[in-house]
């Protein structure tokens, strides 16, 4: 497997567009909220399971900005994947400036979580790749499980993420990747409803 590369002139660009990028996502997560009280009519979005959480409507400030760079963070995590044949592991993300695995300020005023990386897919099979986000400090802050399931499909393949939110901030590893086994554990898959749609599913409540 190839290493990851060090930060240079090209990396560094990347870490100016993945900044903005979460920039953008922080500020989503202010217009959704504003949404929330002055959007009106649009359809309804599809309702919430027993296992789900709204990005917008349930979690607190320090887990939706957790939630939104390791959105941001797994576009960048997905093209190291597909340009290196390997998953980085949080050390390597770490030197690459990347939130919320880079210990900047971002990640001193979100609870300093540690992560690690629980298991990565093996590129020629596929399987699930996943990273773990525990011990936060931050009040009431959630554990976090970032999940990439990597799927084949003939000579193509897919990166399908999926963010998980556990409330006990140090749970352990969980048996299992299955949407049924991680919901029975006490995780809950975050949706990011658009803010809009929320304002919506808000009004039908």
């Amino acid at each position: 497997m190839a290493t990851i590369p060090a930060v240079n002139a090209r990396t560094l660009d990347r870490r100016e567009t993945l900044f903005v990028a979460l920039a953008l996502a922080v500020a989503m997560l202010g217009t959704g909220g504003f949404a929330l009280l002055r959007a009106t009519g649009g359809p309804r979005p599809p309702e919430l399971l027993d296992w789900q959480v709204s990005a917008f409507r349930d979690l607190g400030p320090d887990d939706q900005a957790i939630h939104s760079s390791l959105s941001v963070a797994a576009e960048e995590i997905g093209g190291l994947n597909f340009d290196f044949g390997d998953w980085p592991k949080p050390e390597e993300l770490d030197k690459l400036l990347i939130p919320p695995f880079y210990k900047d300020d971002f990640w001193e005023q979100h609870g300093r979580v540690q992560w690690r990386q629980l298991n990565a897919a093996d590129f020629n099979r596929g399987g699930d790749t996943s990273y773990l986000g525990v011990g936060g400090s931050a009040p009431g802050q959630s554990a976090y499980l970032l999940i990439f399931r990597h799927r084949h499909i003939g000579s193509a393949y897919t990166n399908q993420t999926e963010i998980w939110v556990h409330r006990d901030v140090n749970v352990g590893e969980p048996d299992g990747y299955r949407a049924e086994a991680l919901a029975k554990a006490g995780w809950r898959q975050v949706v990011a409803y658009r803010g809009a749609d929320e304002a919506e599913h808000q009004k039908g409540h």
